[in-house]
């Protein structure tokens, strides 16, 4: 049988930040057909938009009148949220949880496939589209260890497609205990080209509490090659305790690593709607790409806050199609800036202030 042709393909085709008529155009036109499928095909979805009083059937004029579906729905429902049969349902994913409850999603072929399209294009936009060596600064998979890893590994694998090769420098101890194992680093960067830029990868909390503090602790300074790349995921939450600034940690990572401070690259995402990745620009200001949009809702009222205003962000995509993840209401807090970004790249900006 053949595939149907969705017009989120079309809009995928699309550069992520060139800013365009015909790209405005199409992803109405594929959030719209989206809407509808999944009212169509899901009962849970029809329920909770007749309840909110919204047809997707109706003409679409504005992304804010589209009744936002909350985070923790996916934690409470996630396995049932699907849209397509269940025999099409090619995996689960959970989120890495740092605190209660994980959200769920069930992955479908058609959605596996924008998810990757979508990352491939705003990430060659970091990294370049030539891959690179890859020093994961976590555990590795194929070790003993790999237990440790949880639901990294999931975050951590997405990322490797970007990888000409991987190397892992977190090791653990015969007590299950992980560190940072710098003198392996120290060999692994000498036996790659002179050279030869390299992505150091990791999540924020491993980067800050058990590699940036041995560096510090071991007074080791290394020194990467021209071009390279500090990209670290997962957010601040386990950090806001410990109030890590993050300029200054950027700061402290460049130095550490010989590199430029907006070498270091913060990666805003969350589960619910995997693939859209919003990685900070040199000015330091995340990016909404051609195939999502952002609002700031009020955190009592769910009013639409103006530029400037810090409130809850929600992220209307076409991307997901086997569940309804198209409109998603954080519990991030955030707010957006309406003038163009000094450093040229599109789309609208906005700033991510915790949680």
């Amino acid at each position: 049988m053949e595939e149907q042709e969705y017009i989120t393909a079309r809009l995928l085709s699309m550069p992520p930040y060139e800013q365009s008529a015909e790209a405005d155009k199409l992803y109405m036109q594929a959030l719209q057909e989206e809407l509808q499928f999944h009212y169509d095909h899901s009962e849970a979805y029809q329920q909770f938009c007749n309840r909110k009083g919204f047809d997707p059937h109706l003409p679409l004029m504005d992304i804010a009148q589209i009744p936002p579906v909350a985070v923790s729905v996916f934690k409470e429902l996630g396995f049932s949220l699907a849209s397509v049969p269940k025999e099409d349902i090619r995996l689960r994913l959970q989120s890495s949880a740092t605190s209660g409850t994980p959200s769920t999603i069930v992955v479908d072929k058609e959605t596996s496939r924008r998810q990757a399209k979508a990352m491939v294009k705003v990430m060659q936009e970091v990294i370049g589209r030539e891959r690179k060596p890859f020093l994961v600064m976590d555990i590795d998979p194929r070790s003993e260890f790999k237990a440790l890893l949880g639901a990294r590994f999931a975050a951590i694998t997405g990322y490797l497609n970007f990888a000409s090769k991987a190397a892992y420098f977190l090791k653990a101890n015969e007590k299950k205990v992980s560190y940072f194992d710098v003198e392996a680093m120290q060999g692994y960067l000498r036996s790659l080209p002179e050279e030869q830029p390299v992505v150091v990868f990791g999540f924020t909390y491993i980067l800050y509490s058990q590699v940036l503090k041995a560096l510090q602790a071991a007074d080791v300074k290394l020194r990467l090659p021209k071009g390279s790349k500090i990209i670290h995921i997962g957010g601040w939450k386990k950090l806001e305790s410990e109030k890590v600034e993050k300029r200054l940690f950027n700061l402290q990572l460049s130095e550490s690593f010989g590199t430029e401070p907006t070498d270091v690259v913060d990666i805003y995402g969350f589960t619910e709607q995997m693939g859209l990745n919003y990685p900070d620009c040199p000015c330091g200001c995340k990016h909404t790409s051609n195939y999502v949009r952002v609002l700031v809702r009020d955190a009592q009222t769910r009013e639409v806050l103006p530029a400037g205003q810090e409130g809850m962000l929600e992220f209307i995509t076409p991307v997901p199609h086997s569940y309804p993840g198209n409109a998603v209401l954080t519990d991030d807090l955030g707010y957006v800036l309406d003038e163009p970004c000094p450093c040229g790249r599109g789309g609208t900006r906005f700033v991510v202030t915790g949680r």
